[in-house]
């Protein structure tokens, strides 16, 4: 059986090559362009069904490489937008200090903010100073909006920079319309309060409260905040007024630290008069009104008058 099955395989191998042989002869003994044309169309009908999904293959392909490359190009181009913007940022800075620097007889020392806690009310900062000799403790830190704190240590290379958002912090203020003085404190390191205001004293809504420069360790005219809120409690004897502080860490990472120069001088405590305050205008004098004029008219009829000789115990009597 086995012998059997040989024989058949090997005359049906022996058939195939007989067939390939005479297709072979009549495809050479045929014209070249009925060669092309022949060999075309068996081509077409065996790759025809596969040419459009490996046309789609390709093109999906093509297009995912294309958007991987212009997702790269985003990426760097918003990269590089970030820089710019953070680039024109800080030369921003550097000009309002540059010209805070313009206005002041202070020796300024730059300082780059280097860390802080991820809080717009911090109470520290870490900064480094462009040259950290002479940056001693105390010495006041400032931008152009006003105060930031003052230095509590410093390093060869970094300084520690104390806020006035440190529940430690006190600020001698002053209100720059009535020249009501206080301390700039923050309670609890929530809100910002204007302390030990008396009670009847001369504040609004909306003055702006500055440094005042009688606690000997922040100079004058640095700018604190605005008064929020002011709550009257007859029970004590001082006023109980929120401050909207001035200061937005967010928005800082150059600080000037003040080492040395000249001091405005103090402010002076009478209040400031305005166009629209009351005790700028002259107080009018009214006159008093006249008396009343007393009209008295007397009887035109004439009165008889009794003879005293007729009155009983008169003289005839």
């Amino acid at each position: 059986m086995l012998l059997f099955n040989r024989r058949i395989w090997h005359r049906h191998d022996i058939a195939v090559l007989i067939a390939a042989l005479l297709i072979s002869a009549v495809l050479a003994l045929l014209p070249s362009g009925l060669k092309t044309a022949l060999g075309s169309g068996v081509v077409g009908t065996i790759f025809a069904p596969l040419e459009y999904p490996a046309s789609q293959a390709r093109s999906l392909f093509s297009s995912w490489k294309d958007n991987q490359e212009l997702r790269q190009r985003l990426a760097v181009a918003s990269l590089e937008n970030i820089s710019l913007k953070e680039a024109a940022q800080e030369n921003d800075e550097f000009r309002k200090l540059l010209d805070l620097r313009s206005r002041t007889q202070w020796l300024l020392r730059p300082a780059r903010v280097v860390g802080r806690e991820p809080s717009a009310r911090a109470s520290a900062l870490i900064v480094e100073p462009n040259n950290p000799k002479g940056v001693g403790q105390d010495m006041p830190a400032i931008i152009d909006r006003g105060l930031v704190g003052k230095v509590v240590s410093s390093g060869p290379e970094y300084s520690q920079v104390a806020t006035i958002f440190d529940k430690d912090s006190r600020v001698s203020a002053i209100v720059a319309r009535s020249r009501v003085l206080g301390i700039f404190r923050t309670d609890r390191g929530q809100r910002c309060i204007l302390d030990r205001v008396p009670l009847r004293s001369d504040v609004r809504k909306g003055d702006t409260v500055l440094t005042s420069g009688y606690g000997q360790v922040f100079p004058s005219g640095l700018l604190l905040g605005t008064v929020e809120k002011i709550l009257i409690d007859k029970r004590q004897l001082t006023l109980n007024i929120e401050i909207n502080p001035s200061l937005d860490l967010n928005r800082i990472s150059q600080i000037f630290i003040i080492t040395g120069g000249v001091n405005p001088p103090l402010p002076s405590l009478s209040p400031v008069k305005t166009q629209d305050s009351l005790a700028s205008r002259p107080r009018r004098r009214i006159a008093a009104p006249p008396p009343p004029e007393m009209d008295i008219r007397l009887p035109q009829a004439p009165v008889p008058v009794p003879d005293e000789s007729e009155l009983p115990g008169g003289a005839g009597q």
